[in-house]
């Protein structure tokens, strides 16, 4: 009976019908609890819904369920992480992700190309809640004028919870209306730190890594760069690092080995020009 209740939320979810497959995913663990698939399979479903506290609850559900060890525990961490970013909580978003990415790279998971994703997400929200904090610092009037920010999206954000308890609004409404919210403080946000840098004549501004410079395997700043033969380029000391004990490219998974490396020098040359100009960036 179980079964055939996931079955049917699998059926709905592929159909784009979300809050149909909630609801099937919801009694498939109302009969058996015990299976993590129903979690994981609903924690998905909450994620296109955007319900990121349920999804926190059913991805930790899901990985208590399977255990530290398996494989198959793997994208309920993914969605664990996902989660707790959308929650604002990227210190445990990086510390859950790290452990799963390492250990997804020892059993040579399929999952490993989108943990390193979601650790470089998870690192990139660490940085940039640095950079607010020290922007705050440095000006006051700033730190206020996105205090406001904040607050007023706060109060909106409240104003339209109220109105789906209501039902005034349906749940994809609910979604868009909360999307464009968001977008809409964010955008302000960069227009009132683009007035503050014009002002201060470069002085007040978010400093940012281009994502090409970024270590897959590490998540540094690159110093030494190679190409694997898939095309992607790491750093040489955690590539040579990997191949010679995994035998495999980290992303494709297929054989090569250290000779099979060649030196990047387009990208090394960008990587010292950037980090000549952006010391800062060593300690990303």
């Amino acid at each position: 009976m179980a079964q055939a209740l996931k079955k049917r939320g699998n059926e709905l979810y592929v159909e784009g019908d979300f809050i149909g497959a909630e609801d099937y995913y919801s009694q498939a663990i109302a009969k058996d609890p015990h299976d993590p698939t129903f979690f994981t399979n609903r924690a998905v479903t909450r994620i296109k819904l955007e319900k990121w506290e349920d999804v926190e609850h059913d991805a930790r559900a899901a990985l208590s369920l399977y255990g530290k060890k398996d494989p198959a525990s793997l994208k309920s961490s993914l969605y664990l992480a996902q989660a707790l970013l959308a929650l604002n909580r990227p210190q445990e978003a990086y510390d859950l992700t790290i452990v799963a990415y390492q250990f997804s790279l020892e059993v040579r998971n399929v999952q490993t190309e989108k943990l390193s994703g979601m650790l470089l997400r998870a690192k990139k929200a660490l940085w940039e809640a640095r950079e607010t904090a020290r922007l705050h610092e440095m000006d006051e009037t700033l730190k206020s004028v996105e205090e406001l920010i904040s607050a007023d999206l706060m109060r909106a954000e409240k104003e339209l919870g109220d109105q789906l308890a209501k039902q005034e609004i349906g749940e994809v409404g609910y979604r868009e209306d909360l999307r464009a919210l968001r977008e809409d403080a964010a955008k302000k946000v960069s227009h009132v730190r683009e007035a503050f840098r014009i002002s201060s004549k470069g002085d007040i501004q978010e400093r940012v890594v281009p994502d090409y410079l970024i270590d897959g395997i590490t998540f540094e700043v690159m110093h030494d760069p190679v190409i694997t033969p898939s095309g992607t380029s790491f750093d040489r000391i955690g590539i040579v690092k990997y191949v010679e004990k995994a035998g495999v490219d980290p992303l494709t998974r297929e054989a090569m080995s250290v000779k099979d490396l060649r030196p990047n020098y387009a990208l090394k040359a960008a990587s010292e020009e950037f980090l000549t100009k952006n010391g800062w960036a060593v300690d990303w």
